[in-house]
Parts: C-alpha cells; structure tokens; sequence
C-alpha cells in the first residue's frame, strides 16, 4: 500500500510551511534518504527526507503553497498501486491556495525571481504579503541578506512614482 508523507514539523514553533521545491518528480523512483522538498519555515529552509522505497506517485501541493503540520505532500509507493483512502481528499492546503485565484496568480511571477536572492524565508513571506518587490532592495543582515526589518521599511517607505 502506498504510504502518504506528511508536512514535518520541522520546529518546535511551526504550524505550516510552504513547500518551496519538489526536489523529485511524480514517477521518479525514490528511496529511504533521499530529500524529495524544500520547505521553507519562518526561519529556515529545511529538506524533506523520504523514508520509504518506490516511485513517488502523486504530489498533493504545489510549490509555493502553504501547508498547515501534519497534511499530507505527497504519496510513495510501488508503480501502478492505488493510493490511499482519504488521500485524494486530503490537499486541503492546495483548495485553499486556489480559492483567492487573483492573489495567487499575482504572487507567481514574484516567486522566480526572489529565489535566487539572499532573503530570510520569513523577509520573503512578508514581502509577497506587502506587496514588496524583494529584487529592488538592499539587504542589511549578514552576508547583505534581506531580512525582515528590510522589507518592512520598504513597505512603510511611499511608492515612487
């Protein structure tokens, strides 16, 4: 039977975390050890360990989605087996995600471009929520990493026209 994985609680804080990247892909054979997500929590991003053998058979959540501790991310099993009961049913985070379909079509073409900046996952989640367009700032924490104090005066600071 194929086993579901579920969002780890990754801290002793955390309640959700969104999954950042598929590290595997639907039908792609993984085994006990291998990272198959990033997850980003507000403050750090982590790796989701496999612990089964077999093909990873569907993925519940896509990336960029918030996703409460405990919910299921995916399926691992043998080729060609059912998944679970319950399971089909069970992205509760991905229906919620896809409710408010302005927002989240206006935060995807933000979400290429900040990856590749050297922003705390928490300066990140605050910007997407403001409005912030993170590639335009000056990060003041070590190493020039944008930080959560960054983005909020940049929210605060007026637009320029």
């Amino acid at each position: 039977m194929a086993s579901i994985i579920e969002m780890p609680k990754l801290s002793d804080t955390m309640t959700t975390g969104t999954l950042a990247r598929w590290l595997k892909k639907e039908g792609e054979a993984v085994k006990n050890g291998d990272m198959i997500a990033s997850v980003e929590t507000d403050k750090a991003t982590m790796e989701v360990e496999c612990f089964d053998d077999g093909i990873l058979l569907k993925t519940y959540v896509a990336e960029g989605d918030s996703v409460p501790v405990g919910a299921p991310i995916c399926a691992v099993g043998q080729k060609g087996e059912a998944l679970p009961e319950g399971a089909a049913a069970a992205p509760t985070p991905k229906a919620a995600a896809t409710e408010p379909s302005a927002p989240a079509e206006a935060e995807k073409p933000a979400a290429p471009t900040d990856t590749h900046l050297k922003a705390s996952p928490l300066a990140k989640r605050i910007a997407n929520e403001k409005g912030v367009d993170i590639s335009t700032l000056t990060g003041t924490g070590p190493g020039g990493r944008i930080v959560r104090a960054d983005v909020e005066t940049a929210a605060a600071a007026p637009a320029p026209e």
